[in-house]
């Protein structure tokens, strides 16, 4: 019976481990700046807010900064109670897309990051939800 239990517990560390490392999650990956990352097929994507400003990053798949030029984005922002859906203006530096949007007092928004990876040719929507604090 020991001997059943043993090689139980050892298959069952041993399967976590060899599976370990062969999948990027996005709970592996560290967000550059301390915001919330998401992955997609070869990049990741950063949103980090405070107050009304919005900086979204976009990084390779190494989490190399990614020229911004690589991508099509178009953001949105969507207030959850009415569905409104406000188009948002950005300025692009680097790897780096800046934004502004007054949450006019909600206490929670959600930034929709449109995004088509040029070299993938995959589009996706990417969604943040934004706790608006000064």
């Amino acid at each position: 019976m020991k001997n059943l239990i043993f090689t139980l517990v050892l298959g069952v560390a041993t399967m976590a481990w060899a599976h370990e490392g062969h999948h990027d999650s996005p709970g592996m990956v560290q967000a550059p700046k301390g915001g919330v990352i998401k992955s997609l097929e070869e990049s990741h994507v950063e949103v980090v807010t405070k107050g009304n400003d919005i900086k979204v990053y976009l990084y390779s798949k190494d989490l190399k900064p990614a020229d911004a030029t690589r991508f099509k984005v178009k953001l949105f922002t969507e207030i959850p109670r009415t569905k409104k859906k406000e188009s948002l203006s950005f300025k692009v530096q680097g790897n780096l897309l800046e934004a502004n949007f007054d949450a006019k007092g909600i206490h929670r928004y959600t930034l929709i990051v449109n995004i088509n990876d040029s070299v993938t040719g995959h589009d996706d929507n990417l969604k943040f939800t934004v706790e608006p604090r000064k």
